[in-house]
């Protein structure tokens, strides 16, 4: 668990900084970021326990608000596009794909919080 929390403290990390180029990248550095701290404040022990609950909570409910725009545009999903390619050559595949990174971050979010509760 705690190597498995040391790379996605990484990744996280990495995902806030690559932001950088997103057309809103505020939003999502502060999201990638506040689970990169998340996960270095629970790989060094200090981690309160608000903070994966609040974090997780956010993702959870961003991650829900894409679900509406991706069944209304559904038909114009191409999964190989989400999966095999870098570029994004329509809304949906975007959407789709910062959907399933705010569940990462909710399910890790959930993990540490009940990690946390094992320890206390």
């Amino acid at each position: 668990m705690k190597i498995l929390n040391w790379i996605l403290c990484f990744l996280f990390l990495l995902s806030a900084v690559l932001q950088y180029n997103d057309p809103d990248p505020i939003p999502w550095m502060i999201m990638w970021g506040a689970a990169g701290v998340t996960c270095l404040l629970y790989g060094v022990g200090k981690l309160p326990m608000w903070l994966p609950m609040t974090v997780g909570a956010v993702a959870l409910i961003w991650g829900l608000a894409l679900l509406p725009g991706i069944i209304q545009t559904a038909g114009d999903i191409r999964w190989n596009e989400v999966f095999m390619q870098a570029s994004m050559s329509n809304i949906t595949v975007e959407w789709v794909r910062e959907m399933g990174g705010l569940l990462i971050i909710a399910i890790w979010m959930g993990l540490l919080l009940l990690r946390c509760r094992k320890t206390t």
